[in-house]
């Protein structure tokens, strides 16, 4: 904004000392221009050339194209959202896991899933299950098929 205001007050003020020059100088009976005046009018016509030509053309880069993203199947990382299952310990806490035998069933990958969240409970009925972490699979990356 200060570069355009500047550079305005620059011109009106090369264009206010030009015409009072030539409104000082001698002037001729002949309507005749030296040749000092003309290269002077030639002058001031390219610089407001040139300065209509910045105000008014688009000669900005344009923008970058965005980079192509890899095209990554992630398909394997979503879950059924069938396959979570809220059970309960012996001790009384509640544990969210996807159980071991519908992604068995129901998932294409179960070979994919990440060890650190297998988890292996007692209910409280004193049956065993194995199952994954819901949290720690999301926080591996993995997702559910939310209907």
């Amino acid at each position: 904004m200060f570069a355009r205001s500047l550079k305005t007050t620059i011109t009106a003020g090369l264009l206010a000392t030009t015409l009072a020059m030539t409104a000082v100088a001698p002037n001729n009976a002949e309507a005749r221009m030296s040749d000092d005046e003309i290269v002077g009018l030639l002058g001031l016509l390219a610089f407001g050339a040139i300065i209509h030509h910045r105000r008014n053309s688009n000669d900005a880069a344009p923008a970058p194209a965005p980079a192509p993203q890899p095209t990554v199947n992630r398909g394997w990382r979503v879950l059924p959202v069938d396959c979570i299952r809220n059970v309960t310990r012996r001790n009384g806490n509640t544990i969210r896991m996807f159980g071991q035998r519908c992604l068995n069933n129901n998932y294409n990958h179960p070979n994919r899933l990440p060890e650190a969240c297998h988890v292996r409970v007692r209910n409280e009925n004193g049956q065993r299950r194995q199952g994954y972490r819901v949290r720690c699979m999301r926080d591996h990356g993995f997702r559910t098929n939310r209907r």
